[in-house]
């Protein structure tokens, strides 16, 4: 299930020589003019697409290899693209080739149903022939369906595989799949259940049935038919010539056909056997039609089960959520671990969704997969959003391994400089580590804070930093003089800043004996109150979450509300303006300072553009 591909390289490029393409060709030159836009931002979806468009037209192997790995790399959930590749190798005869990207492509995805047809009827293809054909196409279906089985709309896999095992005239192995698809909640049970039917209709029992199976039956059934029989037996042997033409690559003109001998049952054995068989199962059947009821709603909603860059809209994020409270509470591990792995093919720009996930699996004590979810979101899915680093750095420094916290957080500011959230989460992590000293000793800290104030690009930036410092003063090294200090002389260069003066106030009356607990409390009873609007909750619990980044000594509570949080913020129907984890930057007006700066660099200051510090959007 978490098997992905290690592609850590993120940033790395498309061969770009364009000098090696050659020829002036219109192709060519757009091929240029493409791989030049992919150059440019290599995270621009819409380029890639249009840069594969061309290579599908030009014949040159290796631009095309160039183009599709580089693509995948970057979104290895979109399915559609490895069929593609696999199809450009087989047409470029590159039989090998073809099934290795195939491989990728299921390891990167394996929850694609398409994509898993697609290898099967590949496999077919160049296994005719072969030794060993039939089980090696059973070993692919069955590959196939461990993989995606429980996938709400596999009903095409199951149906083929089943249909593949009659085909071969191994019924009792057709029957095994039958009853693993009876009780597997997909999308059209029912119509599977009068496949089955049918299926028990046309075939001898002891064709279908284990012989424990079979015994077990007929001393049920035996009593209440015997009249019937008028003293025949239950079946008498028939005898006939098997001349199927072999599969596996034997030769044709060597194989003799062969005499089998077979039962053959009494019509009224024969209906007893069958309406026993179904009324077996039929049970079975019901249960799982209660199965698909109750998930109906949630399938139902689903109307992007795909990956694609654009966002989702917020009722389908809600549905997710929603979907998958609903398996964690059934308990059954499978079946979420299953859902989390569709959730995030939906929802793999969402660092949120990657965050669940591996709070899940650390509830589960499953730390190794934890991490796995961490490494896969942080290097392929979202490299460039700050929350999800936030939150990776967090699961490493409380399981006690501050230089890997430090590490995941001092390499992504290298490669996405000046975010905010990343420099106070810095901070806190040495002040963390200070702490558990007896007598820490503060005054890197102090001095990372004022080298932060001096290098802000202005003075909105520079008051944030101070605001940080002054409290910083007053919790922990208890020096109230020494925090008014910091808020005066901020207050001399950035006179219209009114959070500057509210803390100033708030310095007056604060208290530095107040405990851990009462503050948490006291945000707590604004957070679950009935009484409070939501966008009051909503921004007492992002005063929180504040409280904890900055203040607290337990990590733990930190990564215990960044969840409970997430969900608060889905109960909106639009977007608030304010998020901890993602969202565009919104204006800053003069009279106001957010405190809750986690997903944006630099504050823009009112100056002329060529002064203006260069920022980036996040998406």
């Amino acid at each position: 299930m978490n098997g992905q591909p290690a592609y850590r390289n993120i940033g790395q490029n498309v061969d770009l020589n364009h000098d090696a393409l050659g020829g002036d060709s219109l192709e060519r030159l757009m091929m240029k003019d493409a791989l030049r836009a992919v150059k440019d931002n290599q995270y621009d979806f819409d380029a890639w697409t249009r840069l594969l468009k061309i290579v599908e037209k030009v014949n040159d192997e290796k631009a095309s290899r160039d183009a599709y790995d580089g693509f995948l790399r970057r979104y290895p959930y979109c399915y559609g693209y490895w069929k593609k590749y696999a199809d450009f190798e087989r047409n470029n005869k590159h039989y090998e080739k073809c099934l290795t990207v195939y491989e990728r492509g299921l390891e990167a995805i394996p929850l694609s149903v398409d994509l898993w047809l697609s290898y099967i009827a590949y496999v077919k293809e160049i296994a005719q022939g072969q030794r060993q054909a039939t089980a090696k196409i059973r070993d692919v279906y069955t590959r196939a369906l461990e993989a995606c089985g429980l996938e709400f709309r596999s009903d095409k896999l199951w149906v083929e595989f089943i249909d593949w095992e009659i085909s071969n005239g191994e019924f009792d192995k057709a029957m095994i799949l039958f009853d693993v698809l009876i009780s597997t909640p997909i999308a059209l049970f029912a119509s599977h259940f009068e496949k089955f039917k049918q299926f028990v209709n046309s075939q001898e029992p002891d064709r279908i049935l284990t012989s424990e199976e079979y015994n077990a039956i007929t001393d049920l059934i035996y009593p209440k038919i015997k009249d019937s029989l008028d003293g025949e037996p239950l079946f008498f042997m028939e005898e006939y010539e098997d001349d199927s033409i072999p599969i596996d690559g034997e030769n044709i003109e060597e194989v003799q056909p062969k005499t089998v001998r077979r039962r053959k049952h009494n019509e009224h054995a024969l209906k007893a056997f069958r309406e026993e068989i179904i009324n077996r199962k039929h049970q079975l059947y019901l249960e799982n039609e209660r199965e698909v009821s109750i998930r109906w709603v949630y399938e139902n909603a689903i109307k992007r089960p795909y990956f694609h860059v654009k966002p989702l809209e917020r009722d389908q994020l809600r549905n997710w959520y929603s979907y998958l409270d609903f398996e964690i509470r059934t308990g059954k591990k499978t079946r979420i671990l299953f859902l989390f792995e569709r959730c995030m093919i939906a929802c793999a720009n969402y660092e949120e969704m990657w965050i669940k996930y591996a709070n899940y699996l650390e509830q589960l004590e499953d730390l190794a997969s934890a991490r796995a979810i961490y490494k896969r979101a942080t290097g392929i899915h979202c490299p460039r959003k700050p929350g999800i680093h936030l939150a990776y750095s967090a699961f490493e420094e409380k399981l006690g391994d501050i230089e890997t916290s430090e590490a995941i957080l001092t390499e992504f500011d290298r490669r996405h400089p000046d975010y905010i959230s990343i420099h106070l989460r810095l901070i806190s992590i040495e002040r963390r580590k200070a702490n558990k000293n007896g007598n820490p000793d503060y005054s890197s800290l102090v001095a990372k804070y004022e080298r932060l104030i001096q290098d802000s690009p202005s003075k909105k930036v520079a008051s944030f930093w101070a605001l940080k410092l002054a409290r910083f003063h007053t919790r922990f090294r208890h020096d109230r003089k020494l925090a008014k200090k910091v808020l005066k002389e901020a207050i001399s260069k950035d006179k219209d800043n009114v959070q500057l003066y509210l803390q100033l106030v708030d310095l007056a009356y604060s208290s530095s004996h107040s405990r851990d607990s009462e503050i948490i409390a006291a945000f707590d009873t604004a957070v679950d109150s009935k009484d409070l609007g939501l966008e009051e909750r909503y921004q007492f619990s992002l005063r929180k979450m504040e409280f904890l980044e900055e203040m607290s000594g337990d990590i733990s509570r930190l990564h215990q509300h960044i969840e409970k949080h997430l969900a608060l913020e889905k109960t909106f129907d639009t977007p608030p303006q304010m998020t901890i984890f993602h969202g565009k930057r919104v204006p800053l007006f003069k009279e106001t300072l957010p405190q809750q700066l986690v997903d944006q660099k630099h504050l823009k200051e009112e100056e002329p553009p060529e002064k203006r510090p260069k920022t980036e959007i996040m998406d």
